[in-house]
Parts: structure tokens; C-alpha cells; sequence
């Protein structure tokens, strides 16, 4: 596969290269789930970014097409195989950054994500981590998304009957995300929290998939208002089904 390829020459570079302490890598192919679609994601700490070019470093793995910090504050490449590459660039001293994610993401298994570390610092930031895979079922955590649902529904109820629908069709992806995760929760399909409509289809079953798929639309008015309906349906059956309490389910039945 040509991402193992890519990710075995990112590995020889970073070794060869005296500026780089250690490389983390992360997504899918620590996860065992990458494919010929996948993505190529590292964390790179550098000693010193004095007079560094990331966009230079990158082009040794592959010729890049394209360039770019994105919003997030990752720097994506667009490789000329259409591959594409997610790096961020620190320096050692920012290593610590790693364990501000415990608690907030599911972290793959350490070796494979662990791909250079030349003075051991990696591994021990690793290490400290406990949590590696934090309870998403806990009832403070489904008392959290109950009330964002609760939230969003409102907020794209009012733009609906505003008749701003394209603003209620962004609204309702809100929604859907939220939807997502009760649903995840629910069927006890944890695994893929940060991205919650990865594997979807893999990952709950058809009466589920069928019940979320009703909630979606295009940007026709009588479809919108449907799908918002269902939601609230969806909703309603969530609530029920996670024993979410009692004066939030009022709340939600007075949302039509």
C-alpha cells in the first residue's frame, strides 16, 4: 500500500534527520482500519524550528500538489498521488501536549503510534498517559449531549420557522452529530467517539442506521422540515431508551 510506504520513508527521514527528536503518528493506520483512502498523520518534535520549513521537510516524503495550514492549525499536504498528510510541527519542549488529550480521546496502541523516539522522551510522555480510552457511557456525559441536543434542536426549530433553510441545514448537521453520539452510546459502539460517522454503516445496526438516515435532508423546505421531525422523534426515543431525566424530556416535547 502506498501509505505504508510513505509512512516507512517519513520514518527513514525523521531518523536521519538530527533536528527531529521524535515523531508520533496517529489515525488510522495506529488503529489498524487505514486503507488505499486513508490519511498519513504525524506529530513531529523538532529540537529547534530556527530556520525549519516544514513545507520542505514534507516534500521529501513525496512531491506535494498542495500546501496549507488549515483553521485547526494543521498543516495539510495534498501529495501528487492524492494522498493526504496531516503534520504538525513542535518542538521537543511541547511534548507535553500529548497528555492534555487524556481524558478527551482514545489513544491507539502506544507502539504503533510511538514511530521515532531518539531520546526516550516520547515514551515516557506516553507513558504517563492512564486513560487510554475514556468512559464516553458515564450519566454525566449523557446528561452533557442531552442537553447540547436539546440546544441545537431549538436553534434549527427557530431557523426553520425563520425560513432561513440553508441556515437550518447547517444546523441540522448539529444535530445529527449529537444524534451520533447518543446512538453510539445506546448500542454500546464507542470505538470511533472523535468522528462519530466513521464506520457508521460497520458499526450499529440497520434499524439504527435507518432511524439516523431519516433525520438527514437536502435543502428543500418540505424535506428539511421532515427530517427535523425525525429528529425530534430520534430524539425522543434516545431519551427514553438512556433514561435521560425527566424535565429534559418535557423540555424536548415542547419543541414541535
Amino acid at each position: 500500500m502506498t501509505q505504508l510506504q510513505m509512512i516507512d520513508t517519513t520514518k527513514s527521514i525523521a531518523q536521519q534527520d538530527e533536528n527531529v527528536s521524535a515523531v508520533l503518528m496517529y489515525g488510522s493506520f495506529t488503529k489498524n482500519e487505514g486503507d488505499q483512502y486513508s490519511d498519513i498523520e504525524f506529530y513531529i518534535f523538532l529540537k529547534s524550528k530556527e530556520n525549519f520549513s516544514a513545507e520542505k521537510w514534507v516534500n521529501q516524503i513525496y512531491p506535494t500538489a498542495l500546501y496549507f495550514t488549515n483553521e485547526y492549525g494543521s498543516e495539510v499536504a495534498i501529495f501528487e498521488n492524492l494522498i493526504r498528510g496531516e503534520f504538525h510541527f513542535l518542538t521537543v519542549n511541547e511534548i507535553d501536549v500529548i497528555k492534555s488529550w487524556e481524558g478527551f480521546v482514545s489513544f491507539s496502541d502506544f507502539d504503533q503510534m510511538n514511530l521515532i523516539d531518539k531520546n526516550g522522551l516520547l515514551t515516557e510522555t506516553l507513558n504517563q498517559i492512564k486513560t487510554k480510552f475514556p468512559d464516553r457511557t458515564t450519566n454525566e456525559n449523557i446528561l452533557l449531549l442531552s442537553k447540547s441536543l436539546l440546544n441545537v434542536l431549538l436553534t434549527t426549530n427557530n431557523l426553520i420557522k425563520r425560513e432561513e433553510y440553508a441556515h437550518a441545514y447547517q444546523s441540522l448537521s448539529n444535530v445529527q452529530k449529537y444524534l451520533l453520539w447518543l446512538i453510539r452510546i445506546a448500542t454500546n459502539q464507542t470505538n470511533h467517539w472523535e468522528s462519530p460517522t466513521k464506520s457508521l454503516e460497520k458499526d450499529i445496526d440497520k434499524d439504527w442506521y435507518s432511524a439516523f438516515r431519516l433525520t438527514t435532508s437536502d435543502l428543500d423546505a418540505d424535506n428539511l422540515k421532515t427530517a427535523f421531525q425525525n429528529s425530534l422523534n430520534l430524539s425522543k426515543k434516545l431519551f427514553d431508551e438512556l433514561g435521560v431525566k425527566t424535565d429534559l424530556k418535557r423540555l424536548l416535547h415542547r419543541i414541535e
